[in-house]
């Protein structure tokens, strides 16, 4: 009787194991989206870009984006400025506002569009898709690789 009773305990315990693992986990996958600097970092560790400069601290000089409407912000462009490339993740206060955030990134996009057709033409493949937004994020991503950029964008974001 007593080896029976501790077989049940052991099993009990097991499955209280068990169901406390599948609790963590699950919560662990339905955790919230990654911040604009985590996104970042991840797309520049997984294509190759030139030196960029961090230019989180001054997007008021590069973006048209009202700052009461950002939350969180990381951007980087290319520091010799040599070439277009340039990432910026902005998670606004509001989905209300990403349509206009949009908008402003797609206008941006144009601009360094113009500036690189005649200075570096064997870059213009960089540009195409360059502006996405999930949710309160939104992000400009002119890379060698976009695809990949703005997968990375839409699994973390």
């Amino acid at each position: 009787m007593k080896k029976r009773l501790m077989y049940i305990a052991v099993a009990l315990v097991l499955l209280l194991a068990v169901m406390l693992t599948a609790c963590s986990s699950e919560s662990t996958n339905s955790s919230a989206a990654s911040s604009p600097a985590d996104i970042t970092q991840k797309i520049q560790s997984d294509i190759e870009f030139p030196t960029m400069a961090d230019i989180s601290a001054r997007t008021a000089d590069y973006y048209d984006i009202d700052a009461a409407k950002i939350e969180s912000v990381s951007a980087f462009i290319c520091g010799s400025g040599s070439s277009p490339d340039e990432i910026a993740v902005f998670k606004l206060t509001s989905a209300d506002d990403v349509s206009a955030a949009v908008d402003t990134l797609n206008k941006r996009v144009e601009s360094r569009k113009s500036t690189f057709e005649d200075y570096t033409p064997e870059e213009m493949y960089k540009f195409g898709n360059n502006v996405f937004s999930k949710g309160q994020y939104v992000a400009l991503l002119i890379t060698a690789d976009n695809t990949a950029a703005a997968d990375i964008f839409n699994s973390m974001a």
